[in-house]
């Protein structure tokens, strides 16, 4: 099975090690090499950005990206659509201000190939 990063991603990509010469995986999107136990993703859909639904799972949806309870987008991301880190910085104009995170998206993502992969 593909190993889950912190970052919500499957991994989606390999890094070596300089100093010890292991390969780990990783998530070249976020640039994330934490390994995390895999969410419970049963019952759960993966939508791409043009519309099309798959079931959750990081074997079978390219760039699976998780976003159910507990997840980064759960917790980072407030419900005025910013981050929390953008709340924290003052020269950042966030639409509220006050962050509630926006909690569980009812959809996973992925992508399914509907602009190319090239």
């Amino acid at each position: 099975m593909t190993p889950m990063m912190a970052c919500g991603c499957a991994a989606n990509a390999k890094r070596r090690i300089a100093i010890t010469g292991a390969v780990i995986p990783c998530c070249v999107i976020h640039d994330c090499i934490d390994v995390v136990t895999s969410p419970d993703l049963s019952g759960r859909q993966a939508r791409c950005s043009c519309g099309k639904l798959t079931a959750s799972n990081p074997d079978k949806a390219a760039f699976f990206e998780y976003r159910g309870v507990g997840s980064r987008h759960a917790k980072n991301l407030c419900k005025c659509g910013y981050t929390d880190e953008a709340h924290a910085k003052p020269h950042i104009a966030a639409k509220c201000k006050t962050f509630t995170a926006r909690g569980p998206h009812e959809f996973d993502l992925f992508y399914c190939g509907c602009r190319g992969w090239d």
